[in-house]
């Protein structure tokens, strides 16, 4: 296992364990904390790791994994969240039609399947701070691997849609998908000629984010374009390291409503603790990420 990570991690003989696989996970993830919390609960002899592996070892790592009877399952960060489609075993209905995986479980049978937890905690959170989502004309920056899994349960929530990614090709056909199944989604590539029309702006690029959670001052857009936003619109960034991002600090300057993505990566842990763990007391998993 240690040939494939870029990291030191002790894997006792005989112990359980989950993991989140990353490029640097090890450099302040929450994953590893939320899981070991809600092991210590439920009173489970159990350990839950950050693996550093890059693109080119992931393979290797995921095969070491396969043979590992230890691993439980667990989670996945950038950049491996669409790279792993081709490596599990398996991957579940939802995950499929994402394109992504955030999260992985053991099957009986042995097979690591790979599923998708983002985009459900991520409409959960929403609404838990801005109200409904059926209805509501959301402008969503970023498609990558977390990005493609809340438009996805957005546009399946009923939102209306504006999708903006730096690679236009990748917007365009992400909508065209969705539009043709009768969800109102649309690409657009000018972020100042629509922002005047969301009732939110979602951020879901990596822009802003720090893995020592330093503040920084990158954005995913021109912040004076938050002028533009209707005074009811919120701001969601789903990005939790630094809690208040660039754009966060700017929209709350402003007097807009603003949400991190803490709730929303507690929502996906706990989603996918009872994935790996489908016999354990979920609640009691809940509330001891919760209180961490």
């Amino acid at each position: 296992m240690s040939d494939f990570l870029d990291n030191s991690v002790d894997l006792p003989a005989g112990r359980p364990y989950g993991a989140i696989m990353g490029l640097a996970p090890s450099k302040g993830a929450r994953s590893p904390i939320l899981w070991r919390a809600a092991f210590d609960a439920l009173g489970m002899q159990a350990d839950f790791h950050p693996f550093d592996v890059t693109p080119e070892n992931l393979p290797g790592l995921v095969k070491a994994l396969k043979a590992d009877a230890r691993y439980l399952g667990g989670a996945v960060a950038v950049p491996h969240k669409e790279l792993l489609l081709t490596e599990l075993d398996r991957i579940d209905e939802a995950a499929r039609a994402i394109g992504a995986v955030n999260a992985i479980r053991r099957d009986p049978d042995g097979a690591l399947v790979g599923a998708n937890t983002d985009g459900l905690a991520a409409v959960e959170s929403f609404e838990a701070t801005a109200g409904p989502v059926r209805g509501k004309k959301l402008l969503l920056l970023g498609l990558g691997g977390a990005g493609k899994a809340v438009a996805a349960c957005f546009a399946l929530a009923g939102a209306e849609l504006m999708v903006w990614n730096r690679d236009g090709a990748k917007a365009r056909e992400f909508a065209g998908v969705y539009s043709a199944s009768g969800k109102p989604v649309r690409a657009v590539s000018d972020i100042a000629s629509v922002i005047a029309e969301a009732d939110a702006l979602i951020n879901c690029t990596s822009v802003g984010f720090a893995a020592d959670s330093s503040d920084n001052d990158d954005a995913p857009l021109d912040l004076a374009l938050l002028d533009q936003l209707p005074a009811h619109a919120a701001v969601f960034d789903i990005i939790y390291q630094p809690l208040q991002t660039a754009l966060l600090r700017a929209a709350a300057a402003r007097g807009l409503k603003t949400l991190n993505g803490k709730s929303m990566n507690l929502g996906q842990a706990v989603i996918a603790f009872a994935l790996a763990l489908p016999d354990a007391d979920r609640d009691k998993a809940a509330a001891a990420m919760a209180a961490v």
